[in-house]
């Protein structure tokens, strides 16, 4: 604290900042021991770069699943009835009918790494998520648990024949 020596007897108006230093310097120490304990994070895969160009079987490697209105009628909620019968979806452009798809992609996926087991989803977006969902349960049956499934956003893959 200041205090005014001398004949003046006056107000001091000066701030007194060593209260204020204190404060910054604790804060500062409490930052400094919090975020390094509070730091989390997730582990991502970042795909490696290669000068190369794409081998021509990474391409065979690729599973796109087409589902449309069209070759299965799930547009409206399927309550408890389940899938439609006569469902089909499309592998790589292949009919497979609905029952059939736990086996199909036992045969695709069965001797593959684990990193290798990816499906990729093309759905047109007017499709029921239930069924949706269940055609993927179905696929993860076929395939294991440690299958993983992208989503194509491009509609017109879903319909292309």
């Amino acid at each position: 604290m200041g205090m005014a020596v001398g004949g003046k007897g006056g107000l001091n108006s000066e701030i007194n900042v060593t209260p204020l230093v204190d404060v910054v310097l604790v804060l500062l120490i409490i930052f400094m021991v919090i975020v390094p304990l509070s730091q989390m994070g997730y582990d991502i895969e970042i795909p490696r770069e290669s000068i190369s160009a794409v081998p021509p079987e990474q391409t065979e490697k690729q599973v796109i699943m087409a589902v449309s209105e069209a070759d299965c009628a799930i547009a409206q909620p399927l309550g408890g009835a389940g899938l439609p019968p006569g469902c089909r979806v499309r592998i790589n452009k292949e009919e497979c009918l609905a029952a059939d798809l736990t086996t199909r992609m036992g045969e695709i996926f069965g001797n593959r790494k684990k990193s290798d087991k990816i499906l990729f989803l093309a759905a047109e977006e007017k499709l029921n998520y239930e069924g949706i969902v269940q055609l993927l349960d179905m696929a993860k049956s076929g395939a294991g648990e440690d299958l993983k499934v992208g989503i194509v956003t491009d509609e017109r893959l879903a319909t292309a024949r």
